[in-house]
């Protein structure tokens, strides 16, 4: 069964390595935009935001996490994203939308690790990889191939309408029946990745949090 996956990963991967090329490229442009803009804030709001940041270690280290609370946001927040990217997916102006989502997510990354390096240096790059990468191992993988996806399945619907001669009905009904199944699966591992942020990360940050 997990060789059978692997071949299929592969396959995939193989037939859509264009695509996942510029996915990639703009969730790396995404990150570094997030760390440019870092350098690019003033003064006051770089205070403002090392505030706001010693009053969440403060609250880290001394009360308890509402787990379910995370869950639930966590859950809302990228669940939404995939969601908005199947939907794109379905969409002619699909494509440069999912590229910008990708892109954003990217940025919001790129930002957070940025601007915890850029205060707190080494204690920020260990904050960074206790706080961000355990739930993005799953997540970004998802979304990046979620988007491969859509992109691709974008392009599907663009080719058919420009071939006249294509029977969009009952073919046009199986694809989008595929596509949507796919990502469903998919879906499970964003919310293993939520999950993880939810009951596992905050242990780790609360931990590390008495030493920021």
């Amino acid at each position: 069964m997990l060789k059978k996956f692997r071949t299929i990963a592969v396959k995939h991967i193989q037939g859509n390595g264009v695509i996942y090329f510029f996915v990639c490229m703009f969730f790396i442009i995404g990150i570094s935009s997030g760390a440019f803009i870092v350098k690019a804030l003033a003064d006051y709001q770089k205070q403002e935001l090392i505030s706001y940041m010693r009053n969440f270690f403060q609250i880290l280290s001394n009360k308890p996490i509402d787990a379910s609370s995370v869950l639930k946001q966590s859950l809302m927040n990228n669940l939404q994203t995939a969601a908005l990217i199947w939907i794109l997916g379905i969409t002619v102006i699909g494509m440069p939308l999912i590229l910008l989502l990708v892109a954003i997510r990217g940025l919001i990354i790129g930002f957070t690790v940025g601007f915890l390096v850029e205060q707190l240096g080494i204690k920020g790059i260990l904050f960074s990889l206790i706080s961000i990468f355990p739930q993005n191992l799953f997540i970004i993988p998802s979304i990046i191939v979620i988007a491969v996806i859509g992109i691709g399945f974008s392009k599907m619907i663009v080719r058919n309408r420009l071939n006249k001669s294509y029977n969009m009905n009952d073919s046009s009904f199986r694809q989008f029946a595929l596509y949507s199944t796919i990502n469903a699966s998919i879906f499970f591992f964003i919310i293993v990745g939520c999950m993880i942020e939810a009951y596992v990360t905050p242990i780790f940050m609360k931990a590390l949090s008495k030493y920021m």
